[in-house]
Parts: C-alpha cells; structure tokens; sequence
C-alpha cells in the first residue's frame, strides 16, 4: 500500500515538472480560483516518546480575494513511538495510523510570476488508534502554522514547499510540538 502512495507520488510530481518547464506565471491566486494539492511531509517531535510522524493526504481549497485562500486539508500519519519512556530496548516502539483534518487559511503576501510565499495558519482535530504520545490522547485539537512557497511550473500546477509547525493535545507532556515540512503539487483551476 506505502508503496504504490510513494509510486503514484512521485509520477505526479514527475510529470507536474516535465509538463510546464519554463511556462510558468502565477495566475493561479486570483479570487474564486480552486486548488488541490496531494502531499506528503515528515516531521520531528518535542515529546521524547514519539519518534518521528510521515504524513501523506491531500488539501483542497480556493482563493476568496487574490492571494487569500481558504482551504480543508486531510492527513493519514504514519507515527513511530515509544510504548515505555524508560526503555529503549526492542519492542518498545510501535507504529501508529492516525488522521487529522485541518481548516487552513493562506495568505501570499509575495506574489511574483514564478513564485509566490505564504503563511497559514489551521486548526483542527487530530484522531489516533491509541494516545498519541502514549501518555496523551487519542482524539486531540491541532494547530498549525506554517511558512513556505509556491514554485509555478504552468499556469495552473506549482510545487510547493512549506515548513510547518503543528501542536497535538494540550500543553503539556501529554501533547507534542512537531517540526517538519510538506512538500505538495498545487493544481488550480
């Protein structure tokens, strides 16, 4: 299954590339524009029980004015995380699915021909098969923020890469502050 996401992935992405080499212009912010972007990231966590989080999904959204968009994202993760504080041996460390559907807003206050940089910020649920970290919950509220930029490779598909910052659970040692990165392809139309 993680094999043929990472396949279809990165043919997308391929073929976003090859298909507007030296076409681009940053049309794609005007007001009533609607996008959709798959992507993937990876992040590192605050909290010394959980590992690492790679997540895969998909965002959808539109321009409401030029360059402010408002967009719904859906993220599957894939989490690697201790069972035990105490111990680093074997077996201690399990892998956890979980999903997190986020309300988004942008704004592109740089906005050139062939790119363009934002800032968002979202908030959202974050839902989990067991407590994420172990010591936390399994339903908790996200935040995000985020700073990254749109590279125009047509008219209408950008890559896109964005450094985020996302909080899960409370503020505590029962939640965790991840820092990663998304990189997606931005279809509008």
């Amino acid at each position: 299954m993680y094999a043929l996401l990472k396949k279809t992935l990165f043919a997308l992405l391929a073929a976003a590339l090859l298909a507007g080499v030296g076409q681009a212009q940053a049309k794609t912010l005007d007001a009533g524009t609607f996008y959709l972007e798959p992507k993937v990231g990876i992040y590192g966590n605050s909290n010394s029980r959980v590992s690492s989080m790679f997540t895969y999904g998909a965002e959808a959204g539109f321009f409401v004015i030029e360059g402010l968009s408002f967009g719904v994202e859906g993220l599957g993760y894939v989490i690697t995380q201790k069972r035990n504080p105490w111990w680093n041996g074997n077996g201690n460390y399990e892998t956890v699915n979980a999903f997190s559907p986020i309300a988004i807003v942008r704004y592109h206050f740089v906005n050139e021909d062939k790119f363009n940089v934002f800032g968002g910020i979202g908030l959202g649920g974050f839902f989990s098969q067991v407590p994420v970290p172990r010591d936390g919950y399994s339903s908790n509220l996200t935040e995000i923020a985020e700073l990254g930029m749109n590279m125009f490779l047509t008219d209408h598909v950008s890559v896109q890469l964005a450094g985020r910052w996302q909080h899960i659970g409370p503020y505590s040692s029962q939640g965790s502050d991840n820092w990663g990165g998304n990189l997606a392809v931005k279809y509008a139309f």
